[in-house]
């Protein structure tokens, strides 16, 4: 049973107790307790602090029992830039639920982060987050574009015949090359690395957007470059050798065929000026890229009005299983909780985090 237990902010020196917790609690899922990826989580972040690490735990003496996990981001809300957090794990060993525990850990973590953010939560942490006064803010719309469903498709992927005879009936579907034909307008190249350009986007794009998250260099490099495991193609587009906009692809590792069962846009930015050619070029792009990889189908989750609109244009549909979304704030509110006013892509959920590896 359950003994007297200490709520706390997380100290490197708890680092092996921790781990310990994850691989008890997610035995199933090894990745949470790769102490690779944890470093790059929660060490290397960008706007992390070794002395001000974003994690919160409940320990029974010296055992972990449960964690409030977050990543640590720089908000745009408005005209101000400041701190906050997307709780990214929330959990407790079972032994542990019911003693309002949970509740404890997000209150203490508010006291250092009062603005927090959460998106894919479950039914039993959406209530412990409403019972502290969250607001629910709808979902963050899922879009998906069918192309080879014969290799997406669990039950026929492994039966070559019939797999190769859907893919084939699929064909008047797929868009077709001349549906991807480049503007001359634009140069859409794949880029390295994140550099001062996307600073410079960022700065133009983000005046359209009263609510964000920073999308600045550092931070991208960190999320696309760094992240244990995998492998993001960053497609750039350019206007007379100006950045006006990017996609981050991400592709499943290929399964049957060497064909990958899936690929996400993970993340997207555009200039607002010619936004919907801009945002048109990157689509493009992007499902000229997974039909010719064979991709089983393309999908990103995104708010925002205008991808929404040229989502549907490219015979994108909207999916029932979406990410729902839920913001705390101790000030702004009526700007904050206004759910037009947020602009989210795949990248600001775990989703795009706690994907499988690719390489």
């Amino acid at each position: 049973m359950p003994g007297e237990v200490q709520i706390k902010q997380f100290e490197l020196a708890e680092q092996e107790a921790l781990l310990a917790f994850l691989r008890e609690a997610y035995r199933d899922d090894p990745r949470k307790s790769d102490p690779e990826v944890w470093k790059w989580h929660y060490l290397e972040n960008p706007y992390t602090s070794l002395d001000d690490i974003p994690l919160w735990i409940v320990k029974d003496g010296e055992r972990v029992v449960g964690q409030a996990a977050t990543i640590l981001v720089e908000l745009k809300v408005d005209d101000e830039i400041r701190r906050a957090v997307w709780i990214l794990d929330f959990i407790l060993l079972p032994e542990y639920r019911g003693q309002k525990l949970g509740k404890r850990l997000l209150q203490l973590a508010r006291q250092t982060y009062p603005t927090m953010l959460a998106l894919g939560y479950n039914e039993m942490s959406g209530n412990v987050l409403t019972s502290l006064e969250w607001v629910r803010m709808g979902m963050i719309d899922r879009y998906q574009r069918l192309l080879f469903p014969g290799y997406g498709l669990k039950e026929v992927a492994t039966i070559p015949p019939l797999r190769g005879l859907i893919n084939l009936g699929f064909a008047p579907f797929r868009p077709s090359r001349n549906a991807t034909i480049p503007n001359t307008r634009f140069e859409v190249r794949e880029v390295a690395d994140f550099d001062s350009a996307f600073d410079e986007l960022w700065k133009r794009a983000s005046k359209n957007f009263p609510c964000a998250v920073e999308r600045r260099s550092a931070f991208l490099n960190w999320q696309f470059r760094r992240q244990p495991g995998k492998k993001f193609a960053v497609l750039g587009v350019y206007k007379a050798e100006r950045l006006v906009g990017y996609a981050v692809l991400f592709f499943r590792k290929p399964k049957q065929a060497n064909a990958p069962p899936k690929a996400a846009i993970t993340d997207i930015c555009y200039d607002p000026e010619n936004g919907a050619a801009i945002i048109d070029e990157l689509f493009k792009t992007a499902l000229r890229r997974c039909v010719e990889r064979r991709a089983g189908s393309l999908v990103t989750d995104v708010r925002d009005p205008l991808l929404a609109e040229r989502l549907r244009s490219f015979g994108f549909f909207r999916i029932k299983q979406a990410p729902p979304f839920m913001v705390y704030s101790p000030d702004k509110r009526e700007l904050m909780y206004e759910p037009d006013n947020w602009f989210l892509t795949r990248a600001d959920s775990d989703v795009s985090i706690f994907e499988g590896p690719n390489l």
